[in-house]
């Protein structure tokens, strides 16, 4: 009998091989089995991808001639023709991501407690040590610096990890309602990657949406293993479209009240970069960024006359200690005191 899938998890990948391998496993071994996999291979070459296919029905397969880009990439696979009718909800996951079986099952659940919410954050635990954590949903400062809330603190006992809101889900293992991801028009392919799954989440809830931390579903995520740790891609893109998330989707009282402390942050990265030998790729993002900045002054228009949450209620989900992003901390109400 078949299983009307009620998620489709859609992975991204281009030359993870084994990795895949191993998170298709993953998926495979879900109590859930309710779902359908797109596998798109984004510019992947056939003989790194072939050999670890799995030959499943739920698993489709969708071979771009080139890299479009990892934004770009899952809104082909979250729109792929299957034959069947789309499913309500759509998940990204990474190919060097590994759900636990019990991932897409409390996802299920917490979509059932959170019929508002329109995106679901994992927990994500490091693969290569697996008590530490990969992050707790994402967090952001007004001055647009982001961060994966715990990266590398002690993954906490599972009796005081707390349900409850993030600013962000980190799109290496996150779920959203199709609806809503229509609504906005899913990732903007012009990141191409970084930081594109917290512009989509920022876009949800500017239409009233939320994102919910949901600690039952853990994954372990390896991180960066298309692109390197800290690499010049990874710098260029990060330093290109944190410029544009802020212009794009900061509503006006939080955009212009904030604009300084925006820029003198964005001096103390481009110092940072420099003192560490980094400056000049940093450079090259920020000037790709202001190129770009036409085109996103209209985007930003369409978003803003769109909006219907109130300013002050995306100033709320925002972390304003600086503390707590020196230390990559994650909200205080994830965490049930001992």
């Amino acid at each position: 009998m078949t299983t009307t899938p009620w998620v489709r998890v859609v992975v991204v990948t281009m030359t993870e091989g084994p990795l895949l391998g191993r998170c298709l496993g993953a998926l495979l071994a879900q109590t859930d089995p309710a779902f359908e996999v797109v596998v798109v291979a984004n510019g992947a070459d056939p003989a790194i991808l072939d050999p670890v296919l799995p030959d499943d029905p739920r698993v489709h397969v969708l071979r771009l001639p080139t890299n479009i880009g990892y934004s770009a990439a899952n809104n082909v696979g979250a729109n792929h023709e299957t034959g069947r009718p789309p499913p309500a909800f759509i998940a990204t996951l990474n190919p060097d991501a590994f759900p636990d079986p019990d991932w897409l099952v409390a996802l299920k659940t917490a979509v059932r407690r959170h019929s508002e919410a329109s995106a679901f954050a994992s927990l994500q635990v490091l693969d290569r040590a697996p008590a530490l954590c990969d992050g707790l949903g994402d967090e952001m400062a007004p001055v647009c610096l982001v961060w994966r809330g715990g990266i590398r603190h002690p993954v906490p006992p599972r009796d005081r990890l707390v349900e409850g809101p993030c600013f962000s889900a980190c799109a290496a293992a996150a779920l959203y309602r199709r609806a809503a991801w229509d609504t906005v028009g899913g990732f903007d392919g012009a990141f191409f990657c970084y930081l594109d799954d917290v512009d989509l989440c920022f876009r949800l809830r500017l239409r009233g949406g939320s994102v919910v931390f949901v600690p039952g579903a853990r994954v372990h995520h390896v991180g960066s293993a298309t692109n390197g740790e800290d690499s010049d891609f990874i710098r260029f893109h990060t330093a290109r479209n944190r410029l544009w998330l802020y212009v794009k989707a900061m509503p006006g009282p939080l955009f212009w009240g904030m604009l300084p402390a925006f820029v003198a942050t964005g001096l103390l990265l481009l110092a940072r970069g420099m003192a560490r030998g980094r400056g000049r790729i940093e450079v090259r993002g920020l000037v790709a960024g202001l190129a770009g900045l036409p085109r996103v002054w209209r985007q930003r228009r369409a978003v803003q006359r769109a909006r219907t949450a109130p300013w002050w209620r995306l100033a709320a989900a925002m972390t304003w200690d600086p503390r707590r992003f020196l230390a990559r901390a994650p909200r205080r109400d994830r965490i049930r005191p001992p």
